[in-house]
């Protein structure tokens, strides 16, 4: 093909007739550009380098591919005969923009560099009036040059701008000539060679900027983010630049929304500025049937991105409107017509100078499938409710399995659903106890995925105890108070007592006599029996599963490989592994039921948090104070990986890489950690547990003041137990990640063979034996899979549902602001701080040393930012969720509070006391206070 030889493709060119330029050769902005113009559009000129050059050149070291220069040579004087100017000379010059362009489009992570071109001694070329404007967007160039290709930081711009200024009078220079020359100076600086001295080293010097950027680290996460996979490197696209006295983007449909509407925003000169957030842009609504501007809205652009030639910065009004309304419709009008083009939906990057439009880019709306799915996805789950309330009411509640794993996929959903059947590992593990799960249960479990979300039922829960008893939980009870749910249902329900119930009956007291027994036995040992034969054996079965070799096997046999672990790690091991925590969980509930009986229930919750503070065996403390080692250079990475890098954040979910696969985000904490600025985590610890020891010895006075001497022993026993059990909780849960990385490595190497990437975990469980003969069918189902996961994540989800109160499920909720909020208390203490709202640990960044962390929920990945934190407020949880106990082991003040994420917006000051269940805005701004305690 001529493809072989051919390197670059100039827009619409006659000559590229029978050429096969798609997006794998030219990336999707070049492909895009080159259709455009075929159709005849707008579009100003210019040429798109392969993608093959950009691989060639990272495999050859940095090198051109032979030939590449000549053919930018030859295209680039094409283009200056095209459009009458010389590349960086003359009064009218030549400028090229230089943009990146995958065959995926990766919005913001590859580079794009404007007014290519531009030099110093063109100033002397220009019309004088001019040539503020020249300095100016030379200023802009140099800037951005040196941001992309020299990774200098804003900061360090502002600091050489401030210190050329004060020589500005000794110089003579003009304001941004003088800044001009400071910025060339920084970046020659920072190069360590001198800045492109002449327009074609600067258009070598971007073209090779954006090939680099292909594998820069922002790029390379984005691309493990969005499994994007298969591709060899970016396109480069040069072209003319366009004289914009307006610019912005249009969309055809709404993007949010998906309703039939074009979605307009302008803002003065380059487009960049709304692109990159300097601006907010003028913001237009068309109605599509008759082309009315619905809605207008003016933003604020003071700091609009000018061409060269464009008018000062100073003579645009940036509270006038960008756009007059014809200008408006016209820009309607062409974003219409590319949408006809292409026969779907689009959004376009447009210019207009001088009455005329120009066509920069169009791509097809991302999102949009996504956003029409929405209330299709909230309609279809009102639905199913409905069905499975029939004419009975029915509630769900958000079940704690959600902190960990907020949003499954199906296969995970699979896996998680089964574990927590009654034929997986928690449903044997109350097997073991006596119980008697109904077959309900024991088939489908007692939890629903709504809408993505994992949600308990109430009425199956009451089945995992005993199936004959016709118990329930009270409903109304249940959404008042959904601890509740965490005892065996006490509401006797008549009407489900057949004739023979009170024949049964004895024979199910019997049972729940000796169940009550084994429990009672169970409970004394079960650390000791853990430890000594479960955990042991579990380990070795792991050690031989790492041995194996699953490239070498077959399909079947990877299958097979994956249900025999299944059936170890998640059923044999699982319900051993949840015993000790279960057990210390019911030794803590009887200590503070009994505290709270002598103390009453504010003294008696915060005496019982504190004994159960600051202890020891937490895999979860072990596993942050060996990250801190690492960042003193005390220990290795590799080390760490080594000990835990099975785990990950959000590490329920089958499809997020293990640390030892990425570790990525544990390179991001150790860069704070060797800053060290941040407290020792054993040091915290042990802050924390000598408190605890100080309320032990305190606790005999405590006891005679109140009168409860005599039940001394029994305190200290119960809080010993429950010190030696809870952290079997983070020590179970450590272990079967260990068993869980193992079954991810046999899916990994299904989606590997079947080039799937993270498709395969959109499959269900049953689907897996079936996909080579179905692979057509499934993976249309995995993409219809794919969008409605994530049309679900749109909608609001409640802590409760009510199947009397459906018709608004999903839609969101108005929230009422307040300056004080009633909380739940997860662990001891006052503080103040600032407010950072996160949504996923991985980019915290450095929190600073004033932090309060609001998130919805944290699992053990989240805790490594805990050394960095001051309080922490969640959504949900109990005093037994992972946020709350590793709070109190750091020492932190920690509670819940609904919808935190919404109502505690970033950068407020707000006093966390736990002790009084409250959370208040001290500071909604800088110097102002709502507050006035």
């Amino acid at each position: 093909m001529l493809t072989a030889t051919r390197r670059i493709f100039f827009f619409g060119a006659d000559d590229l007739a029978g050429i096969n330029a798609g997006k794998e050769i030219v990336g999707g902005k070049g492909a895009s550009l080159q259709e455009l113009s075929r159709a005849g559009l707008p579009v100003p000129p210019g040429f798109t380098i392969s993608v093959d050059c950009c691989r060639e050149f990272h495999a050859a070291g940095r090198r051109w591919p032979a030939g590449l220069e000549d053919e930018l040579r030859q295209n680039l004087q094409r283009l200056e005969r095209l459009t009458g100017r010389a590349f960086g000379q003359g009064r009218q010059p030549l400028l090229v923009s230089v943009r990146s362009g995958a065959a995926v489009s990766m919005p913001g992570m590859m580079d794009t560099l404007l007014n290519c071109g531009l030099h110093p001694a063109l100033a002397e070329q220009l019309d004088p009036r001019d040539r503020d404007s020249f300095w100016t967007a030379y200023v802009a160039f140099v800037r951005f040059f040196g941001k992309t290709v020299a990774v200098i930081s804003d900061a360090q711009f502002d600091a050489a701008e401030a210190t050329a200024l004060q020589q500005q009078h000794a110089s003579g220079m003009a304001r941004a000539e003088l800044v001009a020359t400071a910025f060339r100076a920084l970046v020659q600086q920072q190069l360590g060679r001198p800045f492109p001295p002449t327009p074609w080293d600067a258009l070598v010097a971007s073209i090779e900027a954006v090939f680099d950027s292909w594998n820069s680290q922002r790029a390379i996460v984005y691309r493990k983010a969005h499994d994007i996979r298969g591709l060899h490197g970016t396109a480069v696209t040069v072209q003319s630049m366009f004289p914009s006295q307006v610019s912005g983007v249009a969309f055809t449909a709404n993007p949010a929304s998906a309703a039939e509407e074009v979605i307009i925003e302008s803002s003065y000169g380059l487009g960049e500025a709304i692109v990159s957030g300097a601006v907010t842009p003028d913001r237009f609504v068309v109605d599509r049937p008759d082309l009315s501007i619905r809605d207008r809205h003016l933003g604020h652009k003071a700091h609009a991105m000018l061409p060269l030639g464009a008018s000062s910065q100073s003579s645009l009004d940036p509270h006038a409107a960008s756009l007059a309304d014809e200008e408006i419709l016209n820009v309607a009008r062409l974003a219409l017509q590319v949408e006809e083009h292409f026969g779907h939906p689009v959004d376009i990057e447009w210019a207009l100078a001088d009455g005329k439009l120009a066509l920069l880019q169009s791509r097809g709306i991302r999102g949009l499938d996504v956003a029409r799915d929405v209330e299709i996805c909230r309609q279809a789950e009102i639905a199913r409710l409905q069905s499975q309330a029939g004419s009975r009411r029915k509630v769900w509640v958000v079940h704690n399995l959600a902190e960990t794993l907020p949003r499954p996929t199906p296969l995970t959903w699979d896996v998680m659903r089964r574990f927590t059947s009654g034929r997986g590992g928690y449903g044997l593990m109350y097997r073991d106890f006596g119980y008697q799960p109904s077959e309900t249960v024991l088939r489908d479990g007692f939890l629903e995925l709504i809408a993505g979300r994992i949600y308990l039922d109430p009425d199956r829960a009451a089945e995992l105890f005993w199936s004959h008893l016709p118990l329930e939980y009270d409903l109304d009870q249940v959404l008042a108070d959904p601890s509740v749910i965490e005892t065996a249902p006490s509401k006797f329900q008549a009407a489900k007592a057949d004739g023979t119930f009170f024949l049964r009956l004895p024979g199910v007291l019997w049972k729940m006599f000796r169940g009550s027994r084994a429990m009672r036995r169970a409970r004394r040992g079960a650390a000791e029996r853990f430890n000594r034969e479960i955990l042991p054996n579990y380990l070795a079965d792991l050690d031989r599963a790492r041995q194996v070799d699953l490239r070498q096997m077959t399909v079947n046999e990877v299958l097979g490989q994956l249900e025999s672990l299944t059936i170890r790690i998640l059923d044999q091991f699982g319900k051993e592994s949840l015993k000790p925590g279960f057990f210390g969980g019911v030794a803590r509930s009887s200590l503070e039921a009994l505290l709270i009986q002598l103390f009453g229930p504010a003294q008696g919750q915060e005496l019982c948090l504190q004994l159960t503070s600051g202890i020891d065996g937490d895999t979860t403390l072990e596993q942050n104070i060996c990250l801190f080692r690492v960042g003193q250079n005390e220990e290795t990475l590799l080390q760490f990986l080594q000990k835990f890098g099975h785990r990950a954040v959000n590490e329920m979910e089958l499809a997020e890489p293990r640390w030892s696969e990425d570790p990525a985000y544990l390179e991001q904490l150790l860069a704070v950690y060797r800053r060290g600025q941040t407290p020792s985590p054993r040091m915290l610890h042990e802050t924390k547990r000598q408190k605890r020891l100080e309320v032990e010895a305190d606790l005999p006075r405590r006891l005679d003041e109140v009168g409860g001497s005599s039940f001394r022993e029994q305190i200290q026993a119960l809080a010993a137990e429950a010190q030696m059990l809870l952290p079997y909780r983070e020590i179970g849960k450590h272990h079967l990640m260990q068993g869980y990385a193992l079954l991810r490595a046999g899916l990994t190497e299904l989606a590997r063979r079947w080039d799937l990437g993270r498709d395969l975990f959109f499959l269900q469980h049953a689907e897996l034996s079936q996909f080579e003969q179905q692979s057509a069918a499934l993976k249309q189902l995995i993409a219809a899979r794919k969008i409605r996961w994530q049309a679900a994540r749109r909608l609001d989800h409640p802590a409760q549902i009510d199947s009397e109160q459906l018709a608004d499920f999903g839609r969101p909720r108005v929230l009422q602001a307040a300056q004080q909020y009633s909380v739940v208390a997860l662990a001891p203490g006052i503080v103040e701080g600032t407010v950072h709202v996160v949504d996923d640990p991985k980019q915290a960044g450095d929190l600073g040393g004033d932090a309060i962390l609001v998130c919805s929920s944290t699992d053990p990945a989240w805790t490594a930012l805990f050394v960095a934190i001051k309080g922490l407020i969640v959504e949900r949880g109990g005093v037994l969720s992972h946020g709350a106990i590793t709070a109190r082991d750091f020492g932190l003040p920690a509670v819940a509070l609904a919808d935190a994420t919404r109502l505690l917006q970033p950068g407020i000051r707000v006093r966390i006391d736990a002790e009084r269940a409250e959370v208040t805005v001290i500071a909604t701004a800088a110097n102002e206070n709502p507050t006035s305690g």
